[in-house]
């Protein structure tokens, strides 16, 4: 017979707690009981040790079925089942009045006695029960649900949403950071007018997606903070991106056009850094875009523009005013009274930094929605990161949201014996039940507005999420449970709503359930063709599965190039992630794959066949060409639904963009391409591989 679970075990697994995880090397990982108190008070339980475990479960028990019904519940495809919480002795009728988002109510009611019993509980000694009641006939949309059953009172958020997600055609696509992007009328950095180039030069080709990194609100002063995984907010946008010269071409503005001529020195030596220096970038961007808005203080039209964006967008007034706040006195955390506790007063205290928010967050605004609607450019292929930034106005604004005694991150893995702390907030999960995920809608729809495709950043986290204990190594972290149906119900819903597909990044320590759920509710998966390459001399590539977006790597792997050649190892040998003799078994191991693939790739007619394989030190680049070329090829000709090919593989670039674990001894997320468009068009090699995927992907049909 099994052993009851200890007081402690059954609390966690009330609060979601999971005491257990299988690691990467297939072993059973059980969290200490320090890490287990220590996420029970992030999540706001009040215990102190082992031995108070008895009387905050008999709580936490007790509060869980003292509502009488749910915050949420799903109706998959218009029928939804709410749990009714009454006493086990409670008779009469129940009345569910539901306020659909048309406005009109739909009631249903009937009597108690006539509906299942789901489970049981004893609640500070009374015998009360779960029953459940269907609830059919439900449209698209969030409802309000009131409750009256039991003599108690309730309100319940129901989420109807379709089965699957929104749906793309397949095709192909470029990957490139905005900031990285060159052509001959870059700013200093790359800005939206590069990014418009290029949709506008993959849809020439065929392509029907740009990719890029998340586009979200950061920070350049004080805090700082280049990451674009650890924004000042995933609700607005990065004016570092705005295109100044569409603001030049757009409005009759003479103080504008002489800000931006003025500038033009400044971004010339910008442009001719390998690195983006942010913080001057983020000046020169300010001063011009400053112009702009203090101008459209006269101008009516421009007036009339912006009111009409904060009309429909209510909330960015209040970013704007944060964000205001924040450049006159510095990070949140650090300020005091009522401001600190989330009054920003009704007066403004900065209007011209108010007023430049304001007006950047509406001409991105304008400027995004143009990759949606105008069919002569690729759509954008968006990324929300996982988390925003401690200092953020997400966590200014929502703090009760988060669960700020804890950071999300990753368990240890073979790249990562250490485990990785991102030093993000991870969401409470109960408490944004409690709001109905207020957030994360919000979160969902500012990204899905402008985009034709959203990659959801660590896609596990929508079931389960690694969350570390403020001041503990990232290896004593907790996998916390999270509402998956609840979240996924919304992306689908969502998707549907701005006719974005989505994607789900499960690259990691992926829990069984997690790729059945995502293909169950058409959530793309990612094919990463360097983890699936043969392993030995007679090995073959791993299958691409029909809903898959495929590439050759991703921003946080080594370009092709640095991976044929072994850079990424070296690389680690430098930083000290692994030993010499640990960097002499995968160069060998490295060595295999690249015979193996080479032979993959020739026996199917994707590269000529070659006269010698490259060793292990020393590929010939010719070599590497000829393979970034074949496994793109073997891409483009697979089921995949989306193959996105990243710009610089092109050109065997060696530099990764980011190295994930370094965040201050290598140049991340700074790196601009050391190929303008123009000379991208005017290569040979390159081009032939994108016109390759012309001509593969459209004779794959559905």
């Amino acid at each position: 017979m099994t052993a009851p679970p200890s007081e402690l075990a059954a609390l966690c697994d009330l609060a979601g707690v999971i005491l257990e995880y299988e690691d990467f090397r297939g072993e059973r990982r059980r969290a200490s009981v320090e890490s287990q108190l220590a996420i029970l008070r992030a999540l706001g339980i009040d215990i102190a040790s082992e031995a108070g475990a008895g009387p905050a479960l008999e709580a936490a028990r007790a509060e869980g079925w003292s509502d009488v019904c749910a915050p949420c519940a799903v109706a998959w495809g218009g029928t939804a089942t709410v749990g009714l919480h009454v006493p086990a002795s409670a008779g009469g009728g129940y009345e569910i009045t539901v306020a659909l988002e048309t406005g009109e109510p739909l009631v249903v009611t009937g009597e108690l006695a006539d509906l299942p019993v789901a489970a049981t509980a004893a609640v500070h000694g009374t015998a009360t029960v779960r029953r459940t009641v269907q609830i059919s006939g439900l449209p698209m949309g969030y409802h309000r649900a009131e409750v009256v059953a039991g003599g108690a009172h309730g309100e319940c958020l129901i989420i109807a949403a379709p089965e699957r997600a929104f749906g793309t055609p397949r095709g192909w696509g470029v990957f490139a950071p905005v900031y990285a992007l060159r052509t001959s009328s870059t700013m200093g950095a790359g800005s939206l007018a590069d990014l418009r180039a290029l949709a506008t030069w993959t849809r020439s080709l065929g392509g029907n997606l740009v990719g890029t990194l998340p586009l979200s609100a950061a920070f350049y002063d004080d805090p700082f903070e280049p990451s674009p995984y650890s924004p000042a907010s995933r609700l607005f946008w990065n004016e570092l991106f705005v295109d100044l010269g569409e603001l030049a071409a757009r409005f009759d503005c003479p103080p504008g056009r002489a800000a931006l001529e003025a500038a033009r020195t400044e971004a010339a030596a910008l442009s001719a850094e390998p690195l983006v220096d942010y913080r001057r970038q983020a000046t020169l961007v300010h001063r011009v875009l400053a112009a702009f808005a203090d101008w459209g203080q006269s101008q009516p039209g421009v007036r009339s523009r912006v009111a009409a964006f904060v009309e429909a967008h209510p909330q960015v007034a209040d970013y704007a005013r944060f964000r205001a706040a924040v450049d006159a006195d510095g990070p949140w955390p650090g300020w005091t009274g009522a401001a600190r506790a989330g009054d920003l007063g009704a007066a403004a205290r900065n209007p011209a930094s108010e007023r430049y928010h304001l007006f950047a967050q509406a001409m991105l605004e304008d400027q995004l929605g143009a990759f949606k609607h105008d069919p002569r450019l690729a759509g954008l292929y968006l990324d929300l990161p996982v988390g925003t930034n401690l200092q953020s106005y997400d966590v200014y604004r929502d703090r009760d949201t988060f669960a700020l005694g804890a950071s999300a991150g990753a368990p240890p893995d073979e790249l990562f014996l250490g485990g990785q702390n991102w030093c993000l907030p991870p969401i409470d999960p109960r408490a944004g039940q409690k709001t109905g995920h207020r957030y994360f809608i919000a979160c969902a729809r500012a990204q899905m507005a402008h985009a034709s495709m959203l990659r959801i950043d660590h896609v596990m986290g929508l079931s389960r999420l690694y969350w570390i204990p403020d001041g503990a190594p990232a290896t004593d972290g907790v996998y916390v449970r999270y509402p998956a149906a609840e979240l996924y119900a919304i992306l689908c819903l969502e998707s549907h709503r701005q006719q974005c597909a989505v994607v789900g990044e499960d690259l990691g320590t992926v829990p069984d359930h997690a790729r059945p759920e995502m293909a169950r509710r058409n959530i793309h998966c990612l094919y990463v063709a360097q983890f699936g390459l043969p392993g030995g001399d007679g090995g073959a590539c791993a299958a691409v599965p029909d809903n898959a977006v495929a590439s050759l790597g991703t921003h946080d792997t080594p370009t092709f190039a640095g991976f044929w050649q072994g850079r990424d190892i070296d690389q680690r040998v430098a930083l000290g992630l692994i030993t010499a003799d640990q960097g002499a078994d995968e160069h060998t191991a490295r060595d295999r794959t690249r015979r193996a693939t080479i032979n993959y790739l020739t026996e199917r007619g994707l590269m000529p066949p070659s006269p010698g394989i490259p060793g292990a030190m020393d590929p010939e680049p010719a070599s590497a060409m000829a393979v970034m070329s074949g496994l793109t090829a073997m891409l483009a000709a697979s089921p995949a639904r989306q193959v996105m090919v990243t710009l610089e593989d092109l050109w065997l670039e060696e530099k990764p963009q980011n190295v994930p674990g370094t965040s201050h001894e290598l140049p991340n997320w700074r790196r601009k391409a050391a190929r303008s468009l123009e000379q991208i068009q005017g290569d040979t090699p390159a081009m032939a591989v994108l016109d390759g995927l012309a001509w593969a992907r459209p004779k794959i049909v559905d």
